[in-house]
């Protein structure tokens, strides 16, 4: 086994989630499929799609609901600069159901003022962020 580590840094708009963190390894939910880094990986920009990114750090995993974005992997260093990541341990799969509820009432009643695209990818996202959940936990 090597001691070789990556860099992960996690992103959002909102805050920096991770920063610097050495670990194992890293999957990231890339468009086409997940995608496992490792150290000594070749230098790449992926974009990410809607789903889970795991990191492991000594034989620990954590992981995150992201809601796409993009990825860099320089140097061992694996920057991801995502639309959205919540911790899965942090999402509230109750508020998550009402949220979808609430949407898809909108949806039903075709309100103009409603977004219906907008709605429709806030209703994926929640449901990224349930699967996620359910998964770990």
């Amino acid at each position: 086994m090597t001691d070789k580590k990556l860099t992960f840094n996690l992103v959002t708009p909102q805050k920096q989630r991770v920063d610097s963190l050495p670990v194992d390894m890293v999957i990231l939910p890339a468009l086409k499929g997940e995608m496992g880094i490792l150290p000594g990986h070749i230098q790449t920009l992926v974009q990410l799609g809607m789903g889970s990114l795991r990191y492991k750090q000594n034989g620990q995993t954590e992981e995150f609901a992201v809601l796409g974005g993009f990825a860099e992997v320089v140097n061992d260093v694996v920057n991801v600069f995502a639309e959205g990541a919540d911790l899965a341990g942090e999402i509230d799969e109750e508020a998550e159901k009402q949220r979808i509820k609430a949407l898809k009432e909108s949806l039903s009643k075709k309100d103009a003022d409603i977004d219906f695209e907008l709605a429709e990818i806030e209703i994926k996202q929640a449901l990224t962020r349930m699967k996620v959940k359910k998964k770990r936990f």
